[in-house]
């Protein structure tokens, strides 16, 4: 009988130690999962189509950042992702925060959240010129040579209207900004629009 007790404590120790052992590897394998794997609560949940989703319904009108659903995708593609936690700075994760606030202030908002940033993610200018070195980098003669060249220059154009889709023509940084979007999807006919100065063809930001 002593024995036979001694067998099953002993059985028992073992599949309790297995049970640990299988617990302690879940656990492992849970902390050792990057935060930013699919599924997870990281950078993988910031997506263009999630920030131009947000950002068409809740800026409209005179708050209209993109002229199409295209424009907004393909101009998205050249932000830095940054992170869900961004609420300033020249990232994707910051635009896509001032989006969903911008469905109760989209005067305020809506900015922010558009191509240029407007202070909070990222001065104009800085939102300008990535997406216009991104966009047009392949053209026989991109506008500017560099992103300092291009910062240079943008800290001469005036700074009114404020920007919006709308602002199509005229001598303003927000006319270089709209063509700057566009060029994200017809760099071709957009990217000249976008320079310092007007070169050959029509020049609508002269």
């Amino acid at each position: 009988m002593l024995r036979s007790t001694i067998l099953l404590c002993a059985f028992a120790l073992v599949a309790c130690g297995d049970d640990g052992s299988t617990t302690n590897t879940t656990i492992d394998a849970a902390i050792d999962t990057p935060s930013d794997s699919p599924g997870s609560d990281g950078p993988s949940t910031l997506t263009c189509a999630n920030y131009c989703s947000t950002i068409t319904t809740n800026c409209t009108t005179a708050n209209t950042m993109y002229a199409s659903q295209a424009d907004c995708m393909n101009t998205c593609s050249h932000f830095a992702p940054g992170t869900v936690a961004d609420m300033s700075g020249n990232t994707l994760g910051c635009r896509v925060y001032h989006a969903g606030m911008a469905s109760a202030n989209p005067g305020l908002h809506c900015r922010h959240a558009g191509p240029g940033g407007d202070g909070p993610c990222g001065t104009n200018c800085e939102g300008f010129c990535t997406l216009v070195l991104g966009a047009c980098a392949a053209q026989a003669t991109p506008p500017y040579a560099s992103m300092s060249a291009c910062m240079t220059s943008c800290s001469a154009f005036a700074p009114q209207p404020s920007y919006s889709a709308a602002v199509m023509s005229g001598n303003s940084l927000a006319c270089r900004l709209y063509h700057a979007t566009a060029a994200s999807t017809t760099p071709t006919l957009h990217c000249s629009h976008t320079a310092a100065a007007a070169g050959a063809g029509a020049f609508p930001c002269q």
